[in-house]
């Protein structure tokens, strides 16, 4: 049982844990793209460490990247990166995000002198409230005054696109009984967590091991609003066959919530104030001394390298309505902030950006 249960970021890290496993992405690639999985010997899939490809970029918070031979070729492959999207409202221009990673993994294999180029497909899974569309590059620039004559130089590409708050229960329940459904049904039924105890024993019957039953356990505490307590409660009276292994998972979590106690929240508030001080920290330095490289501010801020040269990249975009959020939602995660903190930030970024 791990030690620490963090369910910030529940969608993220429950996709990203979910589609790391093969059988599960076997499974998605049958259900929602029967085509791709037709040509794919899916026995090969092999997943790609995307590390080092984009150590100064932060596109998708959950992304996970396999490489599969074709069947019935001589060593022939193709690269598909399943990607996740949680947002509270749509992102216009996932386009360009999703090319980016397009041409991110082709200029990999260039620079492995890979020959021939293998083909990547993008596979977008979308878990937020409002319904959505994403539009294609040259959708987005429609209504620009020379989008006719230059439309064919445009980059463009269609989308394996899903949207799970739209997928119907009944058809998932079809579904055989696999861990597959257990993730899919939970995170359609992300924004309606009645839902998600409506049908809690379909949901956990396709848990296999109990690093299923804790990842759906941290999601469900994670996205549903109920505390380790209240989530007991309404087990209770519950009957299905992984019950017994669901419990004991969830009274070990409430047993080690009484044990941290007072102090170790305490502990946990300090370690927030501190981590939250150096990225102001780092916003301010940033400010004074713009040609600082990011070694010597992370240095400086005690932050990591990664951090910083992230930081750097989304700063020179140039976009305070980026930086802003990429501070808020990627730096300063379910950290709050008070009413000076907020004109502080404000300030700040305006500076960093306006120069």
């Amino acid at each position: 049982m791990p030690q620490n249960i963090n369910v910030h970021q529940p969608d993220d890290r429950f996709f990203k844990s979910a589609m790391s496993d093969p059988e599960v992405v076997k499974a998605y690639l049958q259900h929602f793209y029967p085509e791709i999985a037709g040509i794919a010997d899916l026995n090969t899939l092999q997943q790609q460490n995307t590390q080092s490809m984009r150590p100064n970029l932060k596109l998708f918070s959950a992304d996970v990247v396999y490489r599969c031979q074709l069947k019935g070729s001589s060593g022939q492959h193709f690269h598909f990166c399943l990607l996740f999207e949680h947002k509270s409202e749509p992102d216009e221009l996932v386009a360009v995000q999703i090319g980016l990673y397009i041409f991110l993994l082709l200029r990999e294999q260039v620079k492995a002198q890979k020959q021939p180029l293998e083909p990547v497909l993008p596979l977008l899974f979308y878990n937020g409230k409002a319904t959505w569309r994403p539009k294609r590059i040259r959708e987005i620039f429609k209504g620009h005054p020379g989008c006719e004559v230059l439309k064919p130089y445009l980059p463009d590409f269609d989308f394996l696109f899903e949207d799970a708050h739209r997928l119907p229960p009944e058809a998932l329940l079809k579904l055989d009984l696999s861990y597959f459904r257990s993730t899919v049904l939970s995170m359609a039924f992300r924004h309606k967590p009645d839902l998600i105890f409506e049908y809690i024993e379909v949901i956990f019957e396709g848990a296999e091991d109990s690093d299923q039953v804790l990842s759906i356990i941290t999601y469900i505490l994670g996205v549903a609003e109920r505390s380790p307590k209240r989530f007991l409660e309404e087990l209770e009276n519950t009957e299905f066959t992984t019950k017994p292994n669901v419990m004991s998972t969830l009274e070990q979590l409430l047993e080690m919530g009484r044990e941290e106690g007072l102090e170790k929240g305490l502990e946990r508030g300090r370690e927030e104030g501190i981590y939250k001080k150096s990225i102001f920290n780092l916003l301010k330095t940033a400010v004074h001394f713009p040609d600082w490289p990011a070694e010597k501010l992370a240095d400086f801020t005690e932050l990591s390298l990664e951090v910083v040269t992230t930081f750097l990249s989304v700063q020179s975009e140039g976009d305070a309505a980026s930086l802003n959020k990429y501070v808020r939602e990627d730096l300063l995660t379910d950290i709050p902030l008070s009413g000076e903190e907020e004109d502080k930030l404000h300030r700040l970024i305006g500076q960093l950006v306006d120069g």
